[in-house]
């Protein structure tokens, strides 16, 4: 089933942080990748945009064990090419049992091809039919605890195509360094260090 993505007066931002480095650049390609999370009576879409490139192949969704109930009832399929079904594999995020706590799938969709992953510049989401009505504020409230949190699987990145594996966090990415972005600071500032000393004398 395809839907659109529901009108709603506000949406809570949701970011992907890195449980795999495969490329050795993961961080940097997950603060490039989007997400929303909007609620309609008991409607709940999740929705996530890839700036990072490769494609995103599957999406999970870890939902609160006790209060409400979750059903996975549809997927937003944006085009022009993104086609999901319900199910398939991995049945849990790569690298999701290094989260903490770790990340336990009870929902998930894939890709139908490969052709009909979320590339770069699309969007792909899953949508819940909730037990109950909820408010905004009570769907930020779960997030911002981390009882719901979101996963995927981005496939083909960087020049030698890896995977990672991405969980979400509520609000801004954090933003981890790569080894290479930390080499690159330490040389300028010795470099300035340097020019002061110059100066000074």
């Amino acid at each position: 089933m395809v839907v659109a993505v529901p009108t709603s007066a506000s949406a809570a931002t949701i970011a992907f942080n890195c449980v795999t480095n495969n490329t050795g650049s993961c961080s940097s390609y997950a603060s490039l990748i989007t997400g929303n999370v909007t609620v309609s009576g008991n409607q709940l879409t999740v929705t996530v945009t890839n700036g990072a490139g490769g494609g995103i192949s599957e999406l999970y969704a870890d939902v609160p064990s006790s209060g409400l109930t979750f059903a996975l009832t549809g997927l937003v399929e944006a085009p022009p090419s993104v086609d999901f079904e319900f199910g398939g594999a991995p049945p849990n995020v790569p690298g999701g049992n290094t989260a903490t706590p770790a990340f336990v799938s009870d929902f998930m969709a894939q890709s139908s091809n490969s052709t009909g992953r979320i590339n770069f510049g699309e969007t792909g989401g899953l949508v819940f039919t909730l037990s109950a009505t909820q408010t905004q504020g009570q769907i930020d409230t779960l997030l911002g605890s981390g009882a719901l949190r979101f996963g995927l699987h981005i496939q083909s990145l960087g020049q030698q195509s890896q995977s990672e594996g991405m969980i979400s966090s509520f609000g801004p990415p954090t933003t981890v360094p790569e080894p290479a972005s930390m080499l690159l600071l330490g040389t300028g500032l010795l470099a300035a260090a340097r020019a002061r000393r110059k100066k000074v004398s």
